[in-house]
């Protein structure tokens, strides 16, 4: 999506707070730390019946120095592709030298610009106020992101200068986050397969700290990608910072459609990969396996990460695995396809003759165990109306039924169906015909 309001300023003056608020959305990292806003995220802000879009930057660096110096190239670019800037400053400290900086790199861009004064609920800094008229700008507006104060006068002045934004229908918008340990190469994964360098990349962990929200075109198909922060093992020394990032990649897993598990080939799989695939599975989401980074190993440490991988697929519902090279851009077209593969599996609707007569197939192999002298009897299997894959079994004796012979029936259902990564459940009705 074109950009269409930037928010930009200094570290800590509470652009994403505000961003969360137009786009009525939780979807930026708020925490009282500098710099924990680095990549740019976007966002749909809805006021009286319109829509545009809206993006987060990162805060502009005291520094030059790497990664700052990608941080405020994403900021040059948001600012270019924007139609409105919303400049904003902080009552708190008043006018600084770096405000004055970036107030002469957006008059230098040519853009139309608010001036924001936030934090202005902070009555014993009221007269820091006067220090930023100083900049000249004509729409100046006195906010408070935390306590709303100015928020609506300023959404009105938006909406006045900006046009609406053709905004993408969010039933046909699936989401799809890129899930695993720090440094595996996520955010180089997303700037490969977007081909675009949206994403801030590192060699060193933890440069990504939030849940960052981008829209992508493939083959016609709008999906949302989520870049998120790489899950750490437990640790008494886990920071502030680490703990926000690390939750808010548990809530995209728990809203999202689709995960990506991504694995460092250099790493090969270990206890805390299958601790992430676990919680991908026990939020019963659809995936499948990214191996990154194949052109840091040889050959032979290949062929033993093949078969180790096909050890995982057991615990991983045989979930679909490709090797790729994010660095190399080797095989990320494969990631689109199966992107589409596996999402549109997602919204197939099964007959329920074709699912009963895969029940009857089940049971003529191997029998429902006898409880008590009797054996219960599967009759007739549907599937939910529901979005998730959830199929309904009918028959008599069902609560005898044991959980291992439940298991069969799924793992049954799983291979028949072909649904590789694709979350299935079964739930038991005591009844001879379906409602």
């Amino acid at each position: 999506m074109k950009t269409q309001v930037s928010l930009v300023g200094r570290t800590n003056v509470g652009k994403s707070l505000l961003f969360n608020k137009l786009v009525k959305a939780r979807k930026s990292l708020v925490v009282d730390h500098h710099g924990s806003t680095r990549d740019t995220n976007q966002g749909i802000s809805t006021f009286n019946g319109k829509s545009i879009v809206v993006e987060d930057t990162g805060g502009f660096p005291e520094t030059k120095a790497t990664p700052n110096a990608q941080i405020e190239s994403k900021i040059i670019q948001s600012i270019n592709e924007s139609n409105l800037i919303l400049f904003m400053t902080s009552c708190n400290e008043g006018l600084t030298p770096k405000d004055i900086e970036i107030s002469k790199i957006i008059r230098k861009l040519n853009k139309r610009a608010l001036l924001l004064i936030n934090k202005c609920d902070l009555t014993s800094k009221i007269d820091n106020i006067n220090t930023f008229y100083q900049l000249g700008y004509k729409d100046i507006f006195i906010i408070s992101a935390k306590s709303n104060l100015g928020i609506l006068k300023l959404q009105e002045k938006i909406f006045e200068l900006v046009t609406e934004s053709k905004v993408i229908d969010s039933k046909k918008n699936l989401r799809v986050s890129f899930i695993g340990k720090p440094n595996v190469g996520k955010s180089t994964l997303i700037n490969a397969v977007i081909k675009e360098e949206r994403m801030i990349t590192s060699e060193n962990a933890g440069t990504t700290l939030d849940a960052v929200e981008i829209k992508f075109k493939i083959r016609k198909n709008i999906y949302s990608l989520y870049d998120t922060a790489g899950l750490l093992r437990k640790s008494k020394t886990i920071s502030k910072i680490q703990k926000f990032s690390i939750t808010q990649t548990l809530n995209t897993i728990k809203d999202t459609d689709l995960c990506l598990l991504i694995l460092n080939a250099e790493d090969g799989i270990n206890k805390q990969d299958k601790i992430i695939l676990n919680l991908i599975k026990r939020h019963n989401k659809a995936f499948f396996i990214i191996v990154n980074k194949i052109d840091k190993i040889s050959q032979i440490d290949m062929k033993k990460l093949k078969r180790d991988i096909r050890y995982f697929s057991n615990i991983a519902n045989k979930a679909h695995c490709i090797f790729v090279s994010a660095a190399m851009k080797k095989n990320i077209n494969k990631i689109s396809s199966m992107i589409i593969s596996v999402s549109n599996m997602l919204y197939i609707r099964y007959k329920p003759s074709r699912l009963t007569q895969i029940l009857n197939e089940a049971t003529s192999k191997h029998e429902p165990p006898i409880y008590n002298k009797k054996r219960p009897k599967l009759k007739f299997a549907q599937q939910s109306k529901f979005k998730d894959l959830i199929i309904h079994i009918y028959g008599n004796g069902i609560k005898n039924l044991s959980p291992s012979y439940q298991k069969y029936l799924s793992n049954y259902f799983l291979e028949e169906l072909n649904l590789l990564g694709i979350p299935l459940e079964l739930k038991f009705t005591q009844k001879k015909e379906p409602i």
